[in-house]
């Protein structure tokens, strides 16, 4: 393991509650209240190519055609 967790007070209910650090494969923080049920968590996927297209043109990048979309979109797990 690659983090380190701790405890700190729910946002919900005050109670202590757990929360995990890590950075492998990527950064990332998770939490979880046993008192309340809270929790936090990450979501990873992909945004479609008209989005990342919207985005990069924003940043002033060149769009990526469907193939090499299709290309660069792998499994990370």
């Amino acid at each position: 393991m690659s983090g380190n967790s701790y405890g700190t007070s729910c946002p919900n209910c005050g109670q202590d509650m757990d929360v995990l650090e890590d950075s492998r494969p990527f950064p990332l923080i998770c939490c979880s209240c046993c008192n309340c049920g809270f929790f936090s968590t990450i979501k990873t996927g992909y945004y479609t190519l008209g989005e990342l297209n919207d985005m990069r043109r924003d940043s002033e990048l060149k769009p990526l055609t469907k193939k090499k979309y299709a290309s660069i979109k792998k499994e990370i797990f």
